[in-house]
Parts: structure tokens; C-alpha cells; sequence
């Protein structure tokens, strides 16, 4: 069933982190090494990371963090830090491409694969220094834009340059999902070990570490 709708779209939209590859279990360990070098006594689990801040732009990390922790920290340093310890996460564990990703490059070799990623580009181009991801044409960061994944989705003419109904999203984070279903964007959900996805927040729902 999913394929046969995959086949009849022409755009396939990509996040990266916790989509093509399982990035999230590392950011969340690079926020707890960064917690530990840099405001000591404090750390970060796997609940709480869930709980809170899964899906959530680095600036809105930070501001909830030290609302929750009644902490303080200069943003600039704290991500500094954080990015030179999740890279060194990175090299440590390495980091694949999913397995549905690579299944969709065989089944659809002349469709236009393109990333749309809330990661800043100077991250983003670290990551391509690393990782495979194949055959995505153009990389897109809206961290660096006036605009978010939601105005994409709600004029994909404009800035990608297909029509909605031409367009599906492979995304991790529910209201992306629900935002590109909400402007008849086909939206397939990628669910991993630090997000809750269930049927209702995309049209189809997959795992990451599995085929379609």
C-alpha cells in the first residue's frame, strides 16, 4: 500500500536527524556530556530528553533547560560544546543510513530526493562530511532562515517547487508530521526509541531500523 503511494509522488522530502539516520540517541548523550563539563552535578537522561525537548529547536532546548533546572549558561558556548561532543559521540559509534532509505533509493532511482532539516548548516555540513546520504540532491537548513519546516510544508510551490500533492515527508517529530498532513503533504512518520509516534499523527508510520 505505502509503496504504491510513494510511487505516485514525485518529490520525497527528507529530515535527517532521527529519520535517515538514528541521530537522536546521540544528541541526547552530547547534551549530557556537555551538561557534565559544563554545569557539573548536572545530567541528561533518556526520559527526560524524551519527556522534554525531542523535536525541539536547540534555542528552545536551552531556554527550557534553564527554566527546568533553574540553571544558567551562555548559549554560544553550550553549543559549541555540545556539537564538538556529539562529533566525537559520532566518531565513536559511527552512524549508518537507515535501512528504508537505502530500500527507497533502489525502488525509486528517479525520484527527487531532497533534505528539509532544523540543524544549523555548519552542523549539517560536518554531518555530509560522514555520512552516506546517498542520493539527495539538494540540503535545505531552515536554522539559518526566516522561515520553518511548517511554511515549506504550507507552500511547497514556492520553495520547492513541486505542488503538495506531489510531495511526501519523512519526518520523526509528530507536529511536522501533522503540519504536512494538515497541507496534504503525504507525511510518513520514522519512529525510533526516543520519539511516541502512533497512527494518528502521520499517514503511514515506519521504523528506522527496518524496510518499508
Amino acid at each position: 500500500m505505502l509503496k504504491e503511494i510513494l510511487s505516485e509522488k514525485k518529490l520525497f522530502i527528507f529530515d535527517i536527524d532521527g529519520t535517515i539516520t538514528d541521530t537522536e540517541p546521540l544528541h541526547r548523550q552530547s547534551y549530557d556530556r556537555t551538561l557534565r563539563t559544563l554545569c557539573p552535578g548536572q545530567t541528561m537522561e533518556h526520559e527526560e530528553f524524551l519527556k522534554n525537548y525531542v523535536g525541539s529547536s536547540e534555542t528552545v532546548i536551552y531556554k527550557r533547560m534553564k527554566e527546568l533546572r533553574g540553571i544558567d549558561f551562555d548559549d554560544e558556548l553550550f553549543f559549541k560544546t555540545r556539537i564538538e561532543k556529539l562529533f566525537e559521540i559520532v566518531r565513536e559509534k559511527g552512524l549508518e543510513t537507515a535501512p528504508f532509505y537505502k530500500q527507497l533509493e533502489r525502488l525509486f532511482p528517479h525520484r527527487k530526493f531532497i533534505a528539509l532539516t532544523s540543524q544549523r548548516t555548519s552542523v549539517l555540513d560536518r554531518f555530509r562530511e560522514l555520512v552516506d546520504y546517498g542520493k539527495i540532491e539538494e540540503f535545505i537548513s531552515v536554522a539559518d532562515k526566516p522561515y520553518g519546516k511548517k511554511e515549506v510544508l504550507a507552500d511547497t510551490v514556492k520553495y520547492l517547487g513541486y505542488k503538495q500533492e506531489e510531495c511526501v515527508i519523512f519526518e520523526d517529530y509528530s507536529k511536522t508530521l501533522r503540519a504536512a498532513m494538515e497541507n496534504r503533504v503525504y507525511a510518513v512518520g520514522v519512529r525510533h526509541t526516543l520519539n511516541a509516534l502512533t497512527d494518528d499523527d502521520c499517514d503511514a508510520l515506519i521504523d528506522i531500523d527496518k524496510e518499508i
